[in-house]
């Protein structure tokens, strides 16, 4: 149940107030107040490594990375027997409900398969992680068995940084779905992995995946040669061409991240190209901590520029105006990031 705060807030105001949490994404958080639940702990992406929390307020999830450094906007302050944020020193929201990630998202398990990857994509901050290494597939099956005969978990995503290469990551992540299936037919399975050819997405299919993420991840071509010069900007966009045809419109989906400089109308025009194609972007603000900014600021050859909560909601605007011209939704998804609705503004949810 979402606790009731004493102050109401407009629809538009309660937008705003997720875009701003989006915009600074860290709270801090004294390391005596203890929390309703344990900390997550990213391992893949931008924010592997970091500490975060989710909690809800009004109906809207947001998930933000969490710093023992008091000289942070946003602080979490503890009543008699709820929780507040404050936003420099003033109430921010008045009280908020903590939600448990022990499996990354919200009432699914969303696990990573592996912390290695043998791309490298300047923002990513994977390869400074290695705690996967030694956690096999009888490990991964026993504990998505173990969750889902003692939890109702709504469904199950998989991901994973590409090692040792892209064909070893597959079988594995196909008999692991297999095994999934066989046990709980019914569960839906979500994967975001990378795509070689039209044969991965077969076997993915075949192996129970229902739903599946391949990540463009940059929308502007230049800046994405820049920023993943290991990968193929025509590729990824051919695979998720491929992958519809195989799980069908409103069941793929790619995460466009920005913040580094693009313009809007570039965003946009990615959007619509992969609309198109019956492909749902996940629009993501790019996460910047102290692993990654001083890398991406030296291959832009300039300081990463701010994104104002303006922007934001903009985007997230323009993402659903798109969505309804196309004739889709973020609905249509049963795991992953849609579902989870913790580190976006999310059209026909927030929106």
């Amino acid at each position: 149940m979402i606790l009731i705060a004493t102050k109401t807030f407009s629809t538009d105001s309660l937008l705003e107030k997720k875009a701003e949490l989006i915009a600074d994404d860290v709270l801090f958080i004294p390391k005596d107040l203890h929390v309703p639940y344990v900390f997550g702990r990213s391992t893949a992406g931008p924010s592997s490594g970091s500490l975060s929390v989710a909690f809800a307020f009004f109906g809207k999830r947001i998930k933000m990375n969490v710093s023992r450094k008091k000289e942070q906007q946003f602080h979490l302050v503890k009543n008699k027997t709820t929780f507040s944020i404050f936003k420099e020193g003033k109430p921010f929201l008045d009280s908020i409900e903590f939600l448990p990630i022990r499996f990354h998202a919200p009432e699914q398990i969303f696990l990573n398969i592996d912390d290695r990857c043998i791309y490298n994509c300047v923002f990513c901050t994977v390869p400074r992680e290695n705690i996967l290494s030694q956690v096999d597939n009888k490990d991964f099956e026993r504990i998505i068995r173990k969750a889902l005969d003692s939890y109702n978990y709504s469904g199950v995503a998989l991901t994973s940084g590409i090692y040792p290469n892209t064909k070893q990551l597959l079988k594995k992540i196909c008999n692991l779905t297999h095994t999934i299936k066989l046990d709980f037919p019914k569960i839906p399975i979500g994967v975001e992995i990378y795509i070689s050819s039209k044969d991965d997405l077969l076997l993915l299919r075949d192996a129970g995946v229902n739903e599946i993420k391949i990540n463009l991840q940059i929308p502007d071509k230049q800046l994405f040669q820049l920023l993943c010069p290991d990968l193929d900007y025509d590729h990824l966009n051919t695979m998720l061409a491929e992958a519809v045809t195989i799980f069908g419109a409103g069941k793929v989906t790619s995460n466009l991240l920005y913040g580094f400089g693009e313009e809007d109308s570039t965003i946009k025009e990615t959007m619509e190209h992969l609309l198109k194609k019956g492909v749902i972007p996940n629009l993501r603000k790019v996460r910047i901590n102290e692993y990654n900014k001083v890398r991406i600021e030296k291959v832009l050859s300039s300081e990463i520029p701010h994104t104002s909560v303006s922007r934001i909601i903009n985007l997230a605007e323009a993402q659903k105006h798109l969505l309804h011209k196309y004739h889709l939704t973020t609905q249509s998804f049963s795991t992953m990031c849609f579902q989870c609705g913790c580190c976006d503004l999310i059209p026909f949810v927030d929106l």
